[in-house]
């Protein structure tokens, strides 16, 4: 008999959530676009009201949203995660923003969740994306506690809002209940001397870079999950960075305008002078087969990779003292 544990998916536990919210709220409609899922079918069977799917168009998902919104209905949009945010850019930016209507777009496959699937299904571009949107608010929950803390969150906000989740099953980092979501990030491990600041999937990898950091130099590196990538809790952030010697940021996204591009901006606009490091994917798409742990170790996005590059670069930094120079001596 296996012993294997089964993890169930972010967006699982967000939909089993929210569709205990459903039954007590005949205004809140889930329009999905030729995506299913177990947690899906109980809306459809038990409130065949309040579910729609509109079949592979996604443009027209969110004009149906839009419009039940104006009427009054808390909408939820669902699709794979580029679908939602590339494809629809246009009818998100003036349908559903800047007519500030309360949809919140669910987007499963965040980062490289669909490996093999090509540029058409990675979601590395989407933060990019949503994050120029005026009224959006972005949340990247690292594992099934914080989706499922999301349903009354997105809920009880009027806001427009985008979702990523994971497609895999992730071990969760947190016990229910034990943090306040709602401050949009968290310190799971505390750091003296720098933090590693991570969000979605790269929090997990994040905390044994923060380990393999410590065992190679010594240093007490922290770890800080960043599940609101907008807008980011700045007061919070800087009382937990402002005693530390440096920061990186580690994402599953393309550097160009993702969430270190959020932290960088945020430092510099309020003047917080800390070295920053930030690691996530380089310009360039990718065809590479093999799985998503193959492709990080490709593009150096994996701990062991990244330990290396932090390493490297607190030498360079001089947060850490580099080894002499050997000096070769020749016999005259």
């Amino acid at each position: 008999m296996s012993t294997t544990k089964y993890i169930l998916g972010m967006r699982d536990r967000f939909f089993e959530a929210l569709f205990e919210i459903a039954k007590k709220d005949k205004d809140l409609i889930v329009v999905s676009a030729d995506n299913g899922a177990p947690s899906l079918d109980q809306f459809s069977f038990d409130l065949e009201n309040q579910f729609v799917t509109v079949g592979i168009a996604e443009q027209q998902m969110q004009g149906m949203a839009c419009g039940l919104a104006t009427e009054g209905k808390k909408v939820y949009t669902y699709a794979i995660a580029p679908f939602v945010t590339a494809r629809i850019f246009e009818q998100n930016k003036i349908a559903q923003c800047a007519m500030n209507l309360p949809i919140v777009n669910i987007g499963i496959g965040a980062g490289y969740s669909y490996s093999v699937m090509g540029p058409s299904h990675h979601t590395v571009e989407d933060l990019t994306i949503m994050r120029v949107l005026p009224q959006m608010k972005i949340y990247s929950p690292a594992d099934g506690v914080t989706a499922q803390a999301l349903a009354q969150i997105s809920y009880d906000d009027a806001s427009p809002q985008y979702i990523r989740f994971d497609r895999a099953g992730i071990a969760d980092l947190y016990l229910e209940n034990d943090v306040d979501f709602n401050e949009g990030l968290h310190a799971l491990r505390p750091g003296r001397d720098g933090y590693i600041i991570a969000t979605g999937i790269m929090t997990h990898e994040a905390l044994k870079v923060a380990k393999n950091i410590n065992t190679k130099t010594g240093l007490d590196v922290g770890v800080i999950d960043l599940f609101r990538i907008k807008p980011i809790n700045k007061e919070k952030l800087f009382q937990i960075l402002q005693p530390t010697s440096f920061v990186m940021t580690y994402e599953e996204h393309l550097l160009n305008g993702g969430m270190g591009s959020a932290i960088a901006e945020l430092f510099a606009d309020e003047s917080f002078f800390k070295p920053l490091l930030r690691i996530g994917q380089d310009d360039r798409f990718v065809y590479d087969n093999g799985g998503r742990e193959v492709i990080w170790q490709k593009y150096g996005m994996d701990a062991a990779s990244v330990t290396e590059r932090l390493h490297q670069w607190l030498k360079e930094q001089r947060l850490i003292s580099a080894p002499a120079p050997v000096v070769q001596r020749t016999s005259s």
